[in-house]
């Protein structure tokens, strides 16, 4: 049971940010179902090639959500009104 994942790299703040909130989204929804219907369920719908177990669904969101904020938090942009803010 494996997934395919598109190629996104954002490249601005705004963009970094972006993608880490789709990503919360993702770990939210993961988390949810995982929590609901166990963390061996998967979702019966998918075709047989797409199914995963909500444990391995919610581990693969929360390595994304850790991607998207590494990436966010390494943006120059971030450092800058991290130390701008903070005066």
């Amino acid at each position: 049971m494996t997934k395919t994942k598109r190629n996104y790299t954002p490249k601005d703040f705004a963009s970094k940010l972006a993608h880490v909130i789709e990503e919360a989204g993702e770990v939210m929804a993961a988390a949810g179902k995982t929590q609901r219907f166990g963390l061996c369920s998967y979702n019966p719908e998918l075709p047989e090639k797409e199914r995963e177990y909500n444990i391995h669904w919610l581990e693969r969101e929360l390595k994304d959500l850790k991607k998207a904020i590494e990436a966010l938090e390494s943006d120059s942009d971030f450092k800058y009104y991290s130390i701008e803010c903070s005066q």
